[in-house]
């Protein structure tokens, strides 16, 4: 039995789309640890079959999620949540129903006003109550977890940003906890029952994996546009020195080309080692307006590299 999961929270660069790939690359069997660094959404380090697994990121709010996930009063919690902050909840009431109510509104849609399909005007108000309340530590451990689940969940194309200070910013967005997300939950507690599984806060300069060990790494794209909390060209270059002095295999998720953006730093450095070109588009997350057609169409020379 296969232990592939999808995404919990659609986290922006999760690997259920490629795990085939990256699972084709990694031993059948292992020793040591497996180190999913820069873990995000622990999607590669849940997907195997390792019975020990360190998922290592920076992001707090990510790690105390994931850390309380397996929790028995989870589901509880979550939708004592949602009920508090009045919030709709399709896994109890069909979204249809919801689309009834009179406050949902309108939208435009190339050029025509109609009916608005999404619920994004029922939940605004207590999406940005929570919002606050969160910034606020009104929140700890469990709720806390719960809390950053249903702003990720609910939020802008399912996403909350982390800002310099810590907080989180970000606007509602047109899903809830549905019956798909229930269903993911499920599946993520299928394949952590009886695992050895830690969460750690931190990079991979915290961690020294021994030579029985194997380390998969998705670190931020330089390529990609995006600024990913201040990734710099330094910081790849002392990732790439790092896993140059790993004692163990390990495997590397990346992209040399997005768009017109080239990382040369990590195609000049893949040249000494094995590179698996990803044939992978990603459409979903383009938004509508005139630049939907330039980011569909955008192409990325994905890769996997190997020791």
């Amino acid at each position: 039995m296969t232990n592939k999961v999808f995404s919990l929270i659609n986290y922006i660069g999760h690997k259920s789309k490629i795990i085939d790939v990256i699972l084709d690359n990694v031993p059948e069997t292992l020793d040591g640890v497996f180190w999913d660094i820069f873990s995000g959404s622990s999607v590669v380090g849940l997907s195997t079959q390792f019975e020990r697994v360190k998922f290592v990121d920076n992001n707090p709010h990510l790690q105390n999620l994931y850390l309380n996930l397996q929790d028995p009063d989870f589901i509880q919690t979550l939708e004592s949540l949602i009920n508090k902050y009045s919030l709709t909840n399709t896994t109890r009431k069909p979204r249809a129903e919801y689309l009834k109510d009179p406050n949902i509104g309108t939208c435009t849609w190339q050029g025509k006003t109609v009916s608005n399909m999404h619920l994004d005007q029922l939940n605004k108000k207590g999406y940005m109550s929570l919002l606050s309340d969160y910034n606020a530590n009104q929140y700890k451990d469990l709720e806390k977890a719960c809390a950053y689940m249903i702003l990720t969940i609910y939020g802008r194309n399912s996403n909350v940003t982390t800002k310099k200070d810590g907080t989180l910013t970000g606007g509602v967005g047109p899903l809830d906890f549905s019956p798909k997300t229930k269903q993911k939950y499920n599946r993520h507690l299928e394949v952590m029952k009886g695992r050895q599984l830690d969460w750690v806060l931190g990079s991979f300069k915290d961690i020294e994996p021994t030579k029985d060990d194997f380390v998969y790494l998705d670190p931020p794209y330089l390529a990609s546009g995006f600024k990913y909390s201040g990734w710099t060209e330094e910081d790849e270059k002392d990732l790439l020195d790092w896993i140059d002095n790993l004692p163990c295999e390990w495997a590397l998720s990346n992209v040399f080309t997005s768009g017109t953006t080239n990382n040369s730093i990590l195609y000049n450095w893949a040249q000494n080692h094995t590179v698996i070109k990803i044939d992978k588009n990603y459409r979903k997350w383009a938004a509508k307006g005139k630049s939907t057609a330039k980011r569909k169409n955008k192409k990325n020379e994905e890769v996997l590299i190997l020791k």
